[in-house]
């Protein structure tokens, strides 16, 4: 009878010598990805981790970055996608159902938005950034007074975030609350004068 132990020593052996250029290289290809990445150059960026994933690594890390790196190149399709793979990879971690909704945004899917906000809530229901997307996507969805109260929540625990604010007087102004809104507006314009929402805002008819 074969002890397991040996079993373990073999396969380990065998995956060495299968992947030793892998072995080596690995370090070396995240190390240029990062660069590539800081000079804007993320196709190429992107390609590091495609030869790591051609070589057998499919780790969780690997999937996260490949899903960042397209939505830094503007495939959102494939950054959803590979933000889903990563869900199913690991599914306690919170990240990859942030970063879900961060391609959804940017695709504009305001509904399957909905949907991904909620469900990443459910896991971390004070998550500030997962709130503020799912008010952005109500406000998309022309439900102002969802929106208007989640920016108002968001406001209240965070009143130094301005986008809170011009947010939250945008909801006030669709619902046709002007005078709130301009008072929101007013505020955000006292301390950021050229904010470009809250002069918008204080634009509009």
């Amino acid at each position: 009878m074969t002890h397991p132990i040996s079993i373990v020593l073999v396969l380990a052996v065998a995956m060495v010598t299968a992947y030793p250029a892998y072995a080596e290289n690995a370090p070396a290809s995240h190390r240029a990805s990062y660069q590539l990445e800081a000079k804007g150059d993320y196709a190429g960026a992107l390609a590091k981790m495609n030869v790591l994933r051609a070589a057998g690594d499919n780790s969780y890390f690997v999937i996260l970055r490949t899903a960042w790196l397209r939505y830094l190149a503007g495939d959102f399709v494939g950054a959803e996608t590979e933000y889903r793979a990563a869900m199913a990879a690991r599914p306690q971690a919170v990240e990859p159902k942030v970063g879900l909704t961060l391609a959804l945004h940017a695709a504009g899917d305001w509904k399957a938005l909905v949907v991904a906000c909620q469900a990443a809530l459910a896991d971390d229901p004070k998550h500030a950034t997962l709130r503020a997307r799912l008010a952005s996507a109500q406000y998309n969805l022309k439900r102002y007074p969802d929106a208007a109260s989640l920016y108002r929540k968001l406001v209240d625990e965070y009143p130094g975030v301005l986008d809170y604010q011009t947010g939250y007087g945008w909801a006030l102004q669709r619902m046709g609350k002007r005078k709130e809104a301009r008072a929101v507006f007013q505020a955000v314009l006292a301390v950021s004068p050229d904010n470009v929402n809250a002069k918008q805002g204080m634009a509009e008819k």
